[in-house]
This record gives C-alpha cells, structure tokens and sequence, in this order.
C-alpha cells in the first residue's frame, strides 16, 4: 500500500466515524437558524489572525504535549506513523524551505480543526439544550480524537518543526 492511500484511508475512516453523529444530529434536527449561526461562527474562527490562532496553544513544551498522549496519537493520525511506514523517505524534512512549508501546512490544518471543534461543541450544546443527549454525547465524543487530538498532534508538530527551523 502507498503511503497517499493509506493517508485517505485514515483521513476517511476518522472524518466518517467523527462527522456521523453530527451529520446525523443536524439531519434530525433540519437546518434551522442555529445551524447556520454555527457555521458562520466556526468558519469566522478559520478566519482569525495568525497572533490569535498561536495563542490558542494548550502547551509551551513538547514534553506536555507527549504527556497528554500525543505520541500515541500520532500512530492513528493522517501522515503518522502507520501511514509513514509504506513510504518512510517522505517524512524526513532535510532542510529550512521544507520545514516552512510544513508549518505552513501545519497551520492550514490547525485552523481547519479550530473550526470543526467550534462546530462540534455548538452541535454538542445545541443537542443537549433540545434533549437529544445520545447525540449531543456522541458528538461531545467525537470532538476528542478528531479535533482536540488532531488539535494537540498540530501544536506539537508546530513546536518540532519550528525547532528544526531555527
């Protein structure tokens, strides 16, 4: 298997065990005024400036971010370690212009799990408000591993890289 398939592999496989609760929710409930208030807000928080978005880490040291699991999470994580494994010369970065390019991709995809985890927790309360606690529970669930771990896996990587960059 090549490392681009099984990267699609784990992208589908989290994005479709994580977004089913709250396709789902949002399917029940219609698309009602709350769900486009949402959005609005989540993509507002895509859109925030860079000083904002860097301030938003959890931790200042890579040593916090690997008590918290972050190793682990790397294992299951889009360009991680199983799916390194099927093309191990592709996940060295071997000079400064590849570890600023990385940031950059990095970033992109903090601000895209910024958003989901804005998204998912007004989900998550706007289903518990309306009673549908199984729901609102399950998305409450699914914000941790795609978007709090994907969250943490980011900054951690941002902190390694920008080490490497110096």
């Amino acid at each position: 298997m090549e490392k681009q398939l099984a990267n699609q592999l784990l992208n589908i496989f989290w994005t479709g065990l994580c977004f089913t609760p709250v396709v789902w929710y949002w399917y029940k409930q219609g698309l009602e005024i709350w769900w486009y208030i949402f959005v609005v807000i989540a993509v507002l928080v895509a859109f925030l400036p860079k000083k904002i978005i860097e301030k938003l880490g959890f931790f200042q040291h890579r040593r916090q971010y690997e008590k918290w699991g972050v190793k682990f999470i790397q294992r299951f994580a889009q360009n991680g370690r199983w799916a390194n494994q099927f093309n191990k010369s592709s996940r060295v970065i071997k000079n400064v212009r590849q570890a600023q390019q990385y940031l950059t991709t990095i970033a992109m995809y903090e601000r895209f799990h910024w958003m989901c985890f804005v998204f998912f927790t007004l989900s998550f309360i706007h289903a518990f408000t309306q009673g549908e606690i199984l729901l609102g529970f399950l998305m409450l669930l699914a914000n941790i591993p795609y978007n709090l771990a994907s969250l943490l896996l980011q900054q951690y990587n941002k902190l390694r890289i920008m080490k490497f960059a110096k």
